[in-house]
Protein backbone atom coordinates (compact mmCIF):
# COMPACT_ATOMS: atom_id res chain seq x y z
CA UNK A 1 0.00 0.00 0.00
CA UNK A 2 1.29 3.27 -1.04
CA UNK A 3 2.04 6.03 1.74
CA UNK A 4 -1.34 8.21 2.24
CA UNK A 5 -4.00 5.38 0.74
CA UNK A 6 -6.50 4.84 2.19
CA UNK A 7 -6.35 1.34 4.66
CA UNK A 8 -9.65 -0.92 3.54
CA UNK A 9 -10.24 -4.33 4.91
CA UNK A 10 -12.32 -7.02 3.46
CA UNK A 11 -16.00 -7.33 3.56
CA UNK A 12 -16.52 -10.19 6.16
CA UNK A 13 -13.79 -8.20 8.17
CA UNK A 14 -16.38 -5.37 8.90
CA UNK A 15 -17.30 -5.23 12.54
CA UNK A 16 -20.65 -5.35 11.49
CA UNK A 17 -21.01 -8.14 10.06
CA UNK A 18 -22.33 -11.32 11.66
CA UNK A 19 -22.91 -8.63 14.58
CA UNK A 20 -25.42 -10.62 17.26
CA UNK A 21 -24.86 -8.16 20.62
CA UNK A 22 -26.90 -5.10 21.29
CA UNK A 23 -24.20 -4.36 23.61
CA UNK A 24 -21.21 -5.09 20.72
CA UNK A 25 -23.44 -2.69 18.65
CA UNK A 26 -23.79 -0.09 20.64
CA UNK A 27 -20.12 0.09 21.22
CA UNK A 28 -19.75 0.40 17.55
CA UNK A 29 -22.27 3.71 17.69
CA UNK A 30 -20.06 4.98 20.49
CA UNK A 31 -23.23 4.86 22.65
CA UNK A 32 -24.50 2.98 25.83
CA UNK A 33 -26.55 0.29 25.17
CA UNK A 34 -28.95 1.80 27.87
CA UNK A 35 -28.88 4.89 25.03
CA UNK A 36 -29.07 2.54 22.26
CA UNK A 37 -32.67 1.50 23.65
CA UNK A 38 -33.82 4.94 23.94
CA UNK A 39 -32.84 5.57 20.55
CA UNK A 40 -35.27 1.88 19.78
CA UNK A 41 -37.61 3.55 21.83
CA UNK A 42 -38.11 7.15 20.59
CA UNK A 43 -38.00 6.36 17.20
CA UNK A 44 -35.69 8.69 14.27
CA UNK A 45 -36.34 12.50 14.53
CA UNK A 46 -36.08 14.52 11.43
CA UNK A 47 -36.93 17.46 10.35
CA UNK A 48 -38.31 18.43 6.64
CA UNK A 49 -38.70 21.02 3.76
CA UNK A 50 -38.22 21.43 0.29
CA UNK A 51 -34.94 23.38 -1.47
CA UNK A 52 -34.51 25.18 -4.37
CA UNK A 53 -32.38 23.48 -6.84
CA UNK A 54 -30.38 25.73 -9.36
CA UNK A 55 -31.64 23.77 -12.15
CA UNK A 56 -35.40 24.66 -11.42
CA UNK A 57 -37.58 22.72 -9.41
CA UNK A 58 -37.45 21.79 -5.32
CA UNK A 59 -35.23 18.83 -3.42
CA UNK A 60 -37.00 17.48 -0.58
CA UNK A 61 -34.73 17.28 1.91
CA UNK A 62 -35.04 15.21 5.37
CA UNK A 63 -32.56 16.48 7.86
CA UNK A 64 -31.91 13.55 10.92
CA UNK A 65 -31.72 15.51 13.86
CA UNK A 66 -27.97 15.41 15.24
CA UNK A 67 -28.04 12.76 17.88
CA UNK A 68 -29.33 10.58 14.96
CA UNK A 69 -26.83 12.31 12.72
CA UNK A 70 -23.59 11.33 14.57
CA UNK A 71 -24.74 7.70 14.63
CA UNK A 72 -25.06 7.56 10.84
CA UNK A 73 -22.01 9.25 10.71
CA UNK A 74 -20.26 6.37 12.31
CA UNK A 75 -21.96 3.85 10.41
CA UNK A 76 -20.93 5.24 7.26
CA UNK A 77 -17.11 5.82 8.27
CA UNK A 78 -17.42 1.77 8.94
CA UNK A 79 -18.82 0.74 5.78
CA UNK A 80 -16.33 3.30 4.01
CA UNK A 81 -13.73 1.11 5.47
CA UNK A 82 -14.71 -2.04 3.14
CA UNK A 83 -12.74 -2.42 0.19
CA UNK A 84 -14.77 -0.87 -2.48
CA UNK A 85 -15.09 -2.54 -5.90
CA UNK A 86 -13.22 -1.19 -8.54
CA UNK A 87 -16.32 0.10 -10.52
CA UNK A 88 -17.63 2.41 -7.03
CA UNK A 89 -16.50 5.84 -6.89
CA UNK A 90 -18.38 7.19 -4.75
CA UNK A 91 -18.46 7.69 -1.53
CA UNK A 92 -14.63 6.05 -1.85
CA UNK A 93 -11.88 7.77 -0.15
CA UNK A 94 -9.29 8.99 -2.52
CA UNK A 95 -11.70 8.26 -5.77
CA UNK A 96 -13.90 11.56 -6.63
CA UNK A 97 -15.80 12.34 -9.75
CA UNK A 98 -12.87 13.77 -11.64
CA UNK A 99 -11.54 10.22 -11.13
CA UNK A 100 -14.83 8.64 -12.34
CA UNK A 101 -14.49 10.36 -15.22
CA UNK A 102 -11.04 9.85 -16.04
CA UNK A 103 -11.81 6.25 -15.92
CA UNK A 104 -13.91 6.63 -18.94
CA UNK A 105 -10.85 8.98 -21.32
CA UNK A 106 -10.16 7.45 -24.15
CA UNK A 107 -12.89 5.81 -24.72
CA UNK A 108 -14.23 5.52 -28.62
CA UNK A 109 -18.40 5.52 -26.70
CA UNK A 110 -19.86 6.55 -23.71
CA UNK A 111 -23.91 6.54 -22.57
CA UNK A 112 -24.81 7.46 -19.20
CA UNK A 113 -27.50 7.39 -17.40
CA UNK A 114 -28.93 8.88 -13.84
CA UNK A 115 -31.04 7.06 -11.37
CA UNK A 116 -34.36 9.03 -10.23
CA UNK A 117 -34.78 9.89 -6.34
CA UNK A 118 -32.10 7.31 -5.77
CA UNK A 119 -32.27 7.78 -2.17
CA UNK A 120 -36.28 7.73 -1.99
CA UNK A 121 -36.18 5.32 -3.81
CA UNK A 122 -34.23 2.86 -1.62
CA UNK A 123 -36.45 0.95 0.65
CA UNK A 124 -36.08 -0.16 4.03
CA UNK A 125 -36.93 -3.73 2.95
CA UNK A 126 -33.90 -3.26 0.54
CA UNK A 127 -31.94 -1.79 3.47
CA UNK A 128 -32.80 -4.39 5.92
CA UNK A 129 -31.81 -6.95 3.21
CA UNK A 130 -28.00 -5.57 3.17
CA UNK A 131 -27.80 -5.69 7.07
CA UNK A 132 -29.63 -9.15 7.63
CA UNK A 133 -28.72 -11.19 4.08
CA UNK A 134 -25.26 -9.78 3.27
CA UNK A 135 -23.85 -8.44 6.24
CA UNK A 136 -25.23 -11.30 7.99
CA UNK A 137 -26.62 -9.37 11.38
CA UNK A 138 -29.17 -11.00 13.15
CA UNK A 139 -32.60 -10.30 12.48
CA UNK A 140 -33.42 -7.66 15.46
CA UNK A 141 -29.87 -6.30 14.83
CA UNK A 142 -30.74 -5.76 11.02
CA UNK A 143 -34.08 -4.01 12.27
CA UNK A 144 -32.47 -1.89 14.71
CA UNK A 145 -29.61 -0.69 11.73
CA UNK A 146 -32.41 -0.03 9.38
CA UNK A 147 -34.43 1.79 11.69
CA UNK A 148 -31.28 4.23 12.12
CA UNK A 149 -30.49 4.41 8.27
CA UNK A 150 -34.25 4.99 7.16
CA UNK A 151 -37.14 7.14 7.75
CA UNK A 152 -40.90 6.82 6.63
CA UNK A 153 -39.33 3.73 4.67
CA UNK A 154 -36.90 4.96 2.92
CA UNK A 155 -33.03 6.84 2.31
CA UNK A 156 -33.40 10.36 3.68
CA UNK A 157 -32.12 12.55 1.47
CA UNK A 158 -30.38 14.57 5.02
CA UNK A 159 -28.15 11.71 5.93
CA UNK A 160 -24.87 11.33 5.79
CA UNK A 161 -25.19 7.54 5.51
CA UNK A 162 -27.21 7.64 2.80
CA UNK A 163 -24.51 7.86 -0.09
CA UNK A 164 -22.55 4.75 0.78
CA UNK A 165 -25.86 2.85 1.89
CA UNK A 166 -27.97 3.38 -1.09
CA UNK A 167 -25.09 1.53 -2.75
CA UNK A 168 -24.93 -1.37 -0.61
CA UNK A 169 -28.43 -1.40 -0.16
CA UNK A 170 -28.26 -2.70 -3.89
CA UNK A 171 -24.78 -4.40 -4.24
CA UNK A 172 -26.53 -7.16 -5.73
CA UNK A 173 -27.69 -5.29 -8.57
CA UNK A 174 -24.45 -3.50 -8.96
CA UNK A 175 -22.41 -6.73 -9.14
CA UNK A 176 -24.87 -7.98 -12.25
CA UNK A 177 -24.02 -5.01 -13.76
CA UNK A 178 -20.95 -4.71 -12.98
CA UNK A 179 -20.39 -8.58 -14.76
CA UNK A 180 -22.45 -8.02 -17.57
CA UNK A 181 -20.30 -4.78 -18.47
CA UNK A 182 -17.21 -6.77 -18.14
CA UNK A 183 -18.82 -10.00 -20.03
CA UNK A 184 -18.93 -7.35 -23.24
CA UNK A 185 -15.61 -5.49 -22.53
CA UNK A 186 -17.10 -2.71 -21.51
CA UNK A 187 -15.96 -0.22 -18.40
CA UNK A 188 -18.69 0.56 -15.75
CA UNK A 189 -18.91 3.26 -12.52
CA UNK A 190 -21.01 3.91 -10.00
CA UNK A 191 -21.07 7.85 -9.22
CA UNK A 192 -23.88 7.39 -6.59
CA UNK A 193 -27.23 7.57 -8.86
CA UNK A 194 -24.74 7.99 -11.88
CA UNK A 195 -24.23 5.67 -13.95
CA UNK A 196 -21.46 5.21 -17.16
CA UNK A 197 -20.82 2.55 -19.15
CA UNK A 198 -17.87 3.09 -22.34
CA UNK A 199 -15.58 1.06 -24.40
CA UNK A 200 -14.86 0.84 -27.86
CA UNK A 201 -18.74 -0.03 -28.44
CA UNK A 202 -21.66 -0.05 -25.97
CA UNK A 203 -24.18 -1.92 -28.17
CA UNK A 204 -28.27 -1.10 -27.28
CA UNK A 205 -28.37 -4.75 -26.17
CA UNK A 206 -26.00 -4.17 -23.38
CA UNK A 207 -27.71 -0.72 -21.92
CA UNK A 208 -31.15 -2.92 -22.19
CA UNK A 209 -29.51 -5.17 -19.74
CA UNK A 210 -28.50 -2.75 -17.56
CA UNK A 211 -31.74 -0.89 -17.28
CA UNK A 212 -33.33 -4.45 -16.97
CA UNK A 213 -31.13 -4.89 -13.87
CA UNK A 214 -32.40 -1.43 -12.55
CA UNK A 215 -35.82 -1.92 -12.79
CA UNK A 216 -35.58 -5.05 -10.89
CA UNK A 217 -34.63 -3.54 -8.12
CA UNK A 218 -37.77 -1.08 -8.26
CA UNK A 219 -35.75 1.74 -9.59
CA UNK A 220 -36.28 4.05 -12.22
CA UNK A 221 -33.64 5.71 -14.51
CA UNK A 222 -33.44 8.72 -16.53
CA UNK A 223 -31.44 11.32 -18.37
CA UNK A 224 -29.83 8.91 -20.73
CA UNK A 225 -27.12 10.65 -22.65
CA UNK A 226 -25.14 8.95 -25.53
CA UNK A 227 -21.46 9.94 -26.59
CA UNK A 228 -19.09 9.50 -29.41
CA UNK A 229 -15.94 9.80 -31.37
CA UNK A 230 -13.73 9.77 -28.17
CA UNK A 231 -15.19 12.63 -26.01
CA UNK A 232 -17.99 12.90 -23.48
CA UNK A 233 -18.91 15.01 -20.23
CA UNK A 234 -19.31 12.11 -17.51
CA UNK A 235 -20.07 13.91 -13.59
CA UNK A 236 -19.36 17.55 -14.91
CA UNK A 237 -16.08 16.69 -16.49
CA UNK A 238 -15.23 16.58 -20.01
CA UNK A 239 -13.20 13.48 -21.52
CA UNK A 240 -11.22 14.15 -24.52
CA UNK A 241 -8.78 12.56 -26.36
CA UNK A 242 -7.98 10.25 -23.38
CA UNK A 243 -7.39 13.44 -20.95
CA UNK A 244 -10.08 15.37 -18.89
CA UNK A 245 -10.59 18.68 -18.70
CA UNK A 246 -13.41 21.23 -16.75
CA UNK A 247 -16.13 22.65 -19.18
CA UNK A 248 -16.66 25.69 -20.69
CA UNK A 249 -19.08 26.86 -18.30
CA UNK A 250 -16.55 25.93 -15.11
CA UNK A 251 -14.00 27.94 -16.35
CA UNK A 252 -16.20 30.93 -16.87
CA UNK A 253 -17.52 31.00 -13.71
CA UNK A 254 -13.65 31.03 -12.38
CA UNK A 255 -13.56 33.80 -14.01
CA UNK A 256 -15.89 35.71 -13.11
CA UNK A 257 -15.09 34.92 -9.00
CA UNK A 258 -11.95 36.60 -10.27
CA UNK A 259 -13.20 39.37 -11.33
CA UNK A 260 -15.47 39.74 -8.83
CA UNK A 261 -12.89 39.65 -6.17
CA UNK A 262 -10.73 42.05 -7.61
CA UNK A 263 -13.90 44.64 -7.71
CA UNK A 264 -15.91 43.76 -4.14
CA UNK A 265 -15.01 46.11 -1.35
CA UNK A 266 -16.91 44.57 1.59
CA UNK A 267 -14.87 42.38 3.75
CA UNK A 268 -17.74 39.27 4.12
CA UNK A 269 -18.45 39.49 0.49
CA UNK A 270 -14.90 39.09 -0.64
CA UNK A 271 -14.91 36.06 2.02
CA UNK A 272 -17.86 34.22 0.25
CA UNK A 273 -15.99 34.97 -3.56
CA UNK A 274 -12.77 33.73 -2.34
CA UNK A 275 -14.06 30.71 -0.74
CA UNK A 276 -16.22 29.87 -3.81
CA UNK A 277 -12.98 31.25 -5.78
CA UNK A 278 -10.59 28.64 -4.00
CA UNK A 279 -13.36 25.44 -4.64
CA UNK A 280 -12.86 26.47 -8.15
CA UNK A 281 -8.95 26.45 -8.09
CA UNK A 282 -8.95 23.16 -6.04
CA UNK A 283 -11.43 21.39 -8.81
CA UNK A 284 -8.91 22.50 -11.43
CA UNK A 285 -5.89 21.90 -10.09
CA UNK A 286 -7.42 18.09 -9.30
CA UNK A 287 -8.06 18.10 -13.06
CA UNK A 288 -4.36 18.97 -14.20
CA UNK A 289 -2.75 16.36 -11.35
CA UNK A 290 -4.87 14.10 -12.52
CA UNK A 291 -4.07 14.28 -16.38
CA UNK A 292 -0.32 14.03 -15.23
CA UNK A 293 -0.20 10.88 -13.29
CA UNK A 294 -1.93 8.97 -15.79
Amino acid sequence: MKMGEPKFYPFDQSPFYKLTSKKRLAELLGIEAADLRVFEKAGPSYKEWDEEKKSGGFRHIENPARPLKLLQRNIARRLSKIAPPDHLFCPVKRRSFVHNAKAHAGSRVVRTLDIKKYFPSTSSKRVFWFWHKRMKCASNIAGILTALSCWNGHLPTGSPLSPILSFYAHMDIWENIATIAKAAGCKITVYIDDVTISGDKVPDNLLWQIKREIKKANLVYHKEKTYRCGWSEVTGIIARDGKIKAPNRTLKALHELRKNIRREKDPQIREGIAKRLKSYETHIQQIEKINVST
